[in-house]
């Protein structure tokens, strides 16, 4: 009785396992594809446009938690020390710890205040 047990343990930790990897196959291959559909784009931001960026550097900006409008209305991207001001006066700037345009009202988890 005893070994009828073990096995039926083993064959539901496969089958388990077995579904487990599926999903997150699947998962991943829904994710990467997107559906088929084109990432929009708010009108209403100007500095979402993360058409040129790599799926890597898209992935930063997520690990950094980037929102284009900031929840902490003292902490903005453009009173940050990592802020760098667009050369061309454009309303986006970008920010020296991620890759992209960058909303000067936005904010991330890595703020710290400029030096002044």
């Amino acid at each position: 009785m005893k070994d009828r047990e073990q096995l039926s343990r083993r064959d539901f930790v496969r089958k388990l396992s077995v579904f487990g990897i599926a999903g997150l196959g699947a998962g991943s291959i829904l994710k990467a594809c997107g559906n088929g559909e084109e990432a929009e784009v708010d009108p209403d931001d100007p500095c979402a446009d993360l058409s040129d960026l790599t799926e890597q550097e898209i992935q930063n900006r997520e690990i950094f938690e980037y929102v284009a409008e900031t929840p902490y209305p003292e902490e903005r991207c453009d009173n940050c020390q990592f802020w760098l001001p667009d050369e061309h006066g454009d309303e986006c700037g970008g920010c020296e710890l991620f890759a992209g345009p960058v909303h000067p009202e936005g904010w991330c988890n890595s703020w710290v205040e400029e030096n002044v």
